[in-house]
């Protein structure tokens, strides 16, 4: 039985199941669009526009990120159930050399990148900031090592990078081990993660600055959306999540809630309000994505800016990053050229680089079900299945 190879509508109030034709879901594209954005638009210098005072907003944008967190864990708890559910199984082997190929090539081209502008004396880069970033643990590199060095500054965003990689090894085993108990076993993991970073927090267990940034504080954002992606492998549960999201209502509340959280809390409970929140939004336009936010997030732009996402992340720390020495590329680094320097580097790591090599890990490991038609020639598959996660 496929459970997630449906698409549903809402007429007078009743939710109606249908197929998906393509396989491929273009709304998590406008999502990745937006995070990614807001990402680069808080590395920016930008702080107002004209008299309107832009830092609050510019601030806030750091949560690009857990945007990001909440579209992995949806996307990739979904599609291996998908996968025990057509097959009988989940084929380890098959999902860690497609995910090999879709992270790793083009996050080695730009540490490569680095390495040489490092050596040469262009910009300052640090060695054990660089390897910690090639075997994936760069974020507990930063949460012990505060204040930053001027080097490490070029790495830094591989943070999320390691958090994902951690997760990539954590779900698959929890879902092989946890069998028929995966809601049950998620659900409970859901809550000791949300509750455990207030806890560390209060009892002094999390003291640098950057500890937001261990495994431990931030895979919540991960767990939980991987939680809401098991909650929806359930007919049952599909049709009332349905229900519950029509209208844009979690993106409503959430928006609201964040708005107060930010005015009369001091942005108090904003992170908490991401966790459950952001997946919320996500899964909203997902199962509506005939909405008018659905409609948005799929026109072409978006969807093009969403493709090229995780280059764009890669590359713009090198020409948003705060310098403050003299280098051969500070011009490159200055608006408005930085924006059009990253972009050209986002497009060839695009398709000269990503594309190629996620189609060569796809032809070593064919995924139980196709994604986007650029990517794989069968043209059946799941909604929320799709290839560039």
């Amino acid at each position: 039985m496929r459970l997630l190879a449906i698409r549903t509508t809402t007429v007078r109030g009743q939710v109606k199941v249908r197929k998906n034709d393509t396989g491929y879901i273009r709304t998590l594209d406008g999502w990745r669009a937006i995070a990614v954005w807001a990402v680069i638009f808080h590395h920016s210098r930008v702080s107002s526009l004209g008299s309107f005072d832009l830092g609050p907003i510019r601030d806030f944008c750091d949560h690009g990120v857990q945007l990001f967190f909440a579209i992995s864990g949806l996307l990739i708890c979904s599609r291996l159930l998908e996968e025990r559910a057509l097959n009988g199984r989940i084929s380890l082997k098959g999902f860690y050399v497609r995910r090999v190929f879709r992270i790793q090539p083009a996050a080695i081209v730009y540490l490569l990148v680095l390495g040489t502008l490092g050596l040469t004396g262009i910009i300052p880069q640090s060695a054990l900031a660089w390897v910690s970033s090639l075997l994936c643990f760069r974020n507990l590199h930063a949460a012990a090592n505060w204040p930053m060095l001027p080097g490490d500054r070029y790495t830094v965003h591989y943070w999320s990078l390691a958090v994902e990689e951690h997760f990539y090894l954590f779900l698959p085993m929890l879902l092989l081990l946890a069998r028929n108990k995966v809601v049950s076993a998620l659900g409970i993991l859901s809550t000791l993660f949300f509750f455990w970073a207030p806890f560390a927090d209060h009892f002094g267990l999390a003291e640098s600055p950057l500890s937001a940034w261990r495994t431990d504080i931030s895979l919540r954002y991960l767990i939980f959306a991987a939680f809401l992606a098991a909650l929806i492998a359930r007919p049952r549960q599909r049709i009332w999540f349905t229900r519950l999201t029509a209208y844009g209502i979690p993106i409503v509340v959430v928006v609201s809630g964040i708005l107060v959280s930010q005015r009369f809390l001091h942005g108090h409970g904003t992170n908490e309000l991401c966790c459950v929140g952001f997946p919320l939004m996500v899964l909203s336009t997902m199962l509506h994505p005939q909405g008018w936010l659905g409609r948005l997030l799929e026109t072409w732009l978006l969807s093009f800016l969403g493709r090229i996402s995780y280059s764009l992340y890669l590359w713009q720390m090198l020409f948003f990053v705060h310098r403050s020495e003299p280098s051969v590329i500070r011009y490159a680094q200055d608006a408005p050229w930085n924006l059009l320097v990253v972009m050209i580097c986002a497009i060839s790591s695009y398709y000269f680089i990503e594309k190629p090599l996620i189609r060569f890990g796809h032809r070593l490991a064919p995924p139980a079900t196709p994604g986007r038609a650029d990517l794989s020639n069968r043209t059946n598959g799941s909604a929320i299945h799709q290839c560039a996660s």
